[in-house]
């Protein structure tokens, strides 16, 4: 558009151009005065550049770039830790429950349990295991180990009559020494003195004494029940009733001490020595038992055993 614009004004200008040089040539020229200014001739005004096409640089196009897609770090697999072994847990040794004193059996059946005490001189061993025989009656001995082995005979009878052992220690020597003003023994001597016992009666009888035991002189205290429970002696067997026969007490009145305390699940403790007369009162007693409707039995039937 600017060519168009442009080009009529430049052929005017070089139209006017040629009539001046015309006039020029057919007029005189005039004698210049010496203060005369050389005027110069106007020079052609340049003419105007053409307008170059300036072409438009393509604005470049930015080539996406995908977005740096991240390299998947894997983590690193821990190494597998092995569990520490749990150090072995010592287990607490648990010793055997104390002994359970007894001094009756359960109340619900009308029975009683007759025991004998041997710690002496052989007594009247032999006339009692007669009447036990003659009644029907089996019944239980706390005899000493030293008793046991000065009179394996009868020890080896009252096992093949079917009557129950009860550990009386070997040497009847009291466990807490209050009848004997002894000091009281060690848990060592405690069960030196039951070992003793049941190693006797073991070979002469192969019977234990477990798990009945009867102290000496009925003398005891908590100790005494733990020891002999730790050794396998659950029962410390006491008495409901004493006759009193080792006591010199007429036969006369061992009866009737006897059967006055008579009462349901009653343990009657009696001394077989030379010194009592519970051996010449025992028939009386039964009699005098059987006809209160009382029955006989065996510790271990007595305690459910």
């Amino acid at each position: 558009m600017r060519w168009l614009v442009l080009a009529p004004l430049l052929a005017l200008a070089l139209g006017a151009a040629a009539c001046r040089d015309d006039a020029a040539s057919s007029t005189p020229t005039p004698t210049a005065t010496a203060d005369a200014s050389a005027t110069a001739a106007p020079t052609d005004e340049p003419s105007t550049p053409l307008p170059t096409s300036t072409a438009t640089p393509a604005t470049p196009t930015a080539t996406p770039t995908a977005p740096p897609t991240s390299v998947p770090t894997t983590a690193p697999t821990a190494a597998p830790t092995s569990a520490p072994t749990a150090e072995p847990t010592a287990q607490p040794t648990i010793e055997p429950a104390a002994a359970t004193v007894i001094d009756r059996g359960p109340t619900g059946r009308r029975v009683v349990t007759l025991t004998f005490d041997a710690g002496s001189d052989v007594g009247f061993a032999s006339e009692i295991l007669d009447t036990l025989a003659a009644e029907g009656i089996r019944a239980g001995f706390g005899m000493t180990g030293r008793w046991a082995e000065e009179n394996p005979e009868l020890v080896r009878r009252m096992a093949a009559e079917g009557h129950g052992f009860v550990n009386h220690s070997y040497s009847h020597d009291s466990f807490t020494g209050l009848s004997t003003g002894a000091g009281p023994m060690s848990r060592e001597e405690r069960w030196q003195e039951l070992d003793r016992t049941e190693a006797v009666l073991q070979q002469l009888t192969g019977r234990t004494t477990k798990p009945y035991f009867r102290p000496p002189y009925g003398d005891y205290d908590a100790s005494v029940n733990v020891d002999v429970g730790a050794r396998g002696y659950a029962y410390n067997v006491m008495w409901t009733v004493d006759s009193r026969g080792w006591n010199a007490l007429p036969a006369a009145d061992i009866v009737a001490r006897c059967l006055e305390r008579a009462e349901p699940g009653a343990v009657y403790i009696f001394h077989v020595g030379s010194a009592s007369q519970d051996a010449a009162a025992l028939p009386a007693i039964i009699q005098g038992l059987r006809a209160q409707g009382y029955g006989f039995v065996t510790l271990a039937e007595l305690l459910g055993g």
